[in-house]
C-alpha cells in the first residue's frame, strides 16, 4: 500500500512539474508573439557576421563583392551594385531600400565608408558612390 501511494505521489509530482514547464514555455511564447517580426529580423541581421541579404518584393537584384554587409530590400525593382576594392578593410555597411525603382551603385571603399548606413525610402531614387 505504501508503494502504491509513493508511486501515485511521484506521478503527481512529475505531472505538476511538467505543467509548470508548459506554462513557462507558453508565457515565453506569448512574449515572443508580442515582438514585431521586423524586430526579430533586424536582431538576426545585427548578430550575423558576413554578408546577409533580405529581399521582399519582385524583381530585386543585388550584385555584391564584399566580405561583410547587410542588405534589406523591400519593394519592387530594387537594384544594388557594390564592389569592395579593399578586401583588407571590410566596410561593414548596412543598406536599407524601401519603395520601388530604387538604384544604389557603390564602387570602392575607404575608411569613410566603414560602418556606413544607407537608407533609401521612396520611389525612383538613385545613390551613386565612387571611391578611387
Amino acid at each position: 500500500m505504501k508503494n502504491i501511494l509513493s508511486i501515485i505521489l511521484a506521478l503527481f509530482g512529475t505531472l505538476t512539474a511538467s505543467a509548470q514547464l508548459a506554462n513557462n514555455s507558453l508565457a515565453n511564447n506569448k512574449e515572443l508573439q508580442k515582438v514585431h517580426p521586423e524586430t526579430l529580423m533586424l536582431n538576426a541581421l545585427n548578430s550575423t557576421q558576413g554578408t546577409y541579404i533580405v529581399q521582399t518584393g519582385n524583381y530585386n537584384d543585388v550584385t555584391i563583392e564584399a566580405q561583410q554587409m547587410q542588405v534589406n530590400q523591400t519593394g519592387d525593382h530594387q537594384l544594388l551594385y557594390y564592389t569592395e576594392t579593399s578586401k583588407l578593410e571590410p566596410s561593414n555597411m548596412n543598406i536599407n531600400m524601401e519603395g520601388a525603382n530604387n538604384y544604389i551603385e557603390i564602387y570602392g571603399n575607404n575608411s569613410i565608408m566603414e560602418n556606413m548606413s544607407i537608407n533609401v525610402q521612396g520611389n525612383d531614387r538613385s545613390v551613386i558612390i565612387r571611391n578611387y
